[in-house]
């Protein structure tokens, strides 16, 4: 039986989970689910911003394509003798490989086409290049490298605002040759790999294997804060599943796992929560300050390293109640001016609290930040936000998979109103100028705003 082909698409996936690449191989097909919308959506974007890219660069493409691969190869070889400046998705054919990079660019240098040779760029919709990203172009490279007898020097990402993202192919190289000798034993059957909980699931068309087996094992991934290394210690010192972690002692564990207790203590805890099924209290802290307080939440474009789409600033006045300043960025212009009233609105309550819950609210203020800069007032602002999700991890281990914002204010009690629609997909529907989507969008800000407010009220109550 021969061997399945390995393409850029395994490279990019296996920088995130080795089992799912293991699954797309030799899985049942059958058992993936398809695309979420939101998947849907952005393959579909990426795929326009590409055509866009090409039309406006002009390079000439093969005839034939995936309908055709042996033919598509032999075109881009053509094309490539004829030494066009640019070739727009040639198919690269090598050693039961198959690759289809974006671009083909002519650079000076000898190679087996003459007195020049090419280098690869894949043009990608996120403003920010990544790893995976890097270790897909370099499966391109490596590629080109055995078709013209000279592997590129450096690689290009043509990113989503337009910059090209140049980085020497040796960065890259031993991760890749490392990456290549997995796969290709994977490929073998000579390396084996099994599933991990992690945020990445959530959209993987195999979620529907992994985590009912995941579930059936009790696999320690369930429990926050676990890591494949983690897992392997503690597996090596017999404890194998979530319900052992719970029943062990956090000092003894520690001598025979060799894991420092201060990264134990809180996986144990953490277990041990799950299968209470409810919060179990950590050392006493004191409660959040406040009110007056504000709470803020913050949307961004999905397209990744984007813009920031709607800011809410809540504050509660005693005689009115809930206040909402709603502040919207429909367009990247626009994104200075929210900024803007993002600080002036926070500067209003100056001795308040600023709450919000995980890494997004900061990470986009300093984005913004790093774009636009901050008068003194702004950064007196900004020193003042306060990471709900921290005070809760402090507090208490919940039981939860994974410390959302949703999914942890209903372990602790809160059944307030679910967001409609899908937010990533309706901040693209809002540049649409589907009235709909801003709707739904303030109806999901709303129900963040009021999952954050119980949270800081139960917190205040003592877990």
């Amino acid at each position: 039986m021969p061997l399945p082909p390995l393409i850029a698409t395994h490279f990019y996936l296996y920088a995130t989970c080795a089992h799912r690449v293991a699954l797309d191989l030799f899985g049942d097909r059958s058992l993936a689910l398809p695309d979420t919308q939101i998947e849907h959506a952005l393959k579909a974007r990426g795929l326009a911003h590409e055509a866009a890219i090409a039309a406006a660069r002009g390079y000439p493409r093969p005839d034939h394509g995936r309908d055709n691969l042996a033919l598509a190869f032999q075109e881009t070889l053509a094309l490539m003798r004829e030494g066009h400046e640019g070739i727009y998705q040639g198919v690269l054919l090598a050693d039961d490989m198959i690759g289809m990079p974006d671009l083909l660019l002519r650079e000076p240098g000898p190679s087996a086409l003459g007195d020049y040779r090419y280098t690869v760029g894949d043009v990608k919709i996120s403003r920010r290049a990544r790893s995976d990203q890097a270790l897909q172009v370099a499966f391109y490279a490596h590629l080109l490298g055995l078709v013209q007898g000279v592997r590129p020097e450096r690689l290009l990402l043509l990113l989503g605002d337009g910059r090209e993202e140049w980085f020497p192919a040796e960065g890259v190289g031993g991760v890749f040759d490392q990456a290549l000798a997995d796969l290709l034993a994977l490929c073998k059957g000579a390396r084996s790999t099994e599933p991990f909980l992690k945020p990445a699931c959530a959209h993987c068309p195999w979620r529907a294997v992994c985590l009912p087996a995941l579930e059936a094992a009790d696999d320690l991934s369930l429990v926050p804060g676990m890591t494949p290394a983690r897992r392997t210690v503690l597996r090596q010192a017999g404890v194998g599943s979530v319900s052992a972690l719970a029943a062990s002692h956090p000092d003894r564990l520690s001598k025979s796992a060799r894991m420092e207790g201060a990264a134990l203590r809180p996986l144990v805890r953490q277990a041990a929560a799950l299968v209470a099924r409810r919060p179990l209290p950590a050392s006493p802290a004191p409660p959040p300050p406040g009110p007056p307080e504000l709470l803020v939440t913050a949307f961004e474009d999905p397209s990744g390293e984007g813009r920031t789409v709607l800011v809410t600033v809540s504050f509660t006045d005693p005689r009115e109640g809930p206040k909402t300043a709603f502040l919207w960025a429909l367009t990247a212009v626009d994104e200075k001016e929210l900024y803007e009233k993002t600080l002036r609105a926070l500067a209003r309550k100056p001795q308040a609290p600023v709450y919000h819950y995980g890494p997004g609210v900061p990470s986009q203020i300093a984005r913004m930040e790093s774009r636009y800069g901050a008068d003194e007032a702004g950064l007196r602002a900004l020193h003042r936000l306060v990471d709900v999700a921290r005070l809760v991890r402090r507090a208490a281990a919940v039981p939860v998979r994974a410390y959302a914002l949703r999914e942890t204010a209903e372990a602790t009690g809160y059944a307030g109103p679910a967001p409609e629609g899908d937010t990533l997909l309706d901040c693209w529907k809002l540049e649409e100028g589907d009235e709909g989507a801003r709707e739904r969008m303030i109806k999901a800000a709303h129900a963040e705003r009021e999952a954050l407010r119980h949270l800081l009220d139960w917190l205040r109550r003592g877990p």
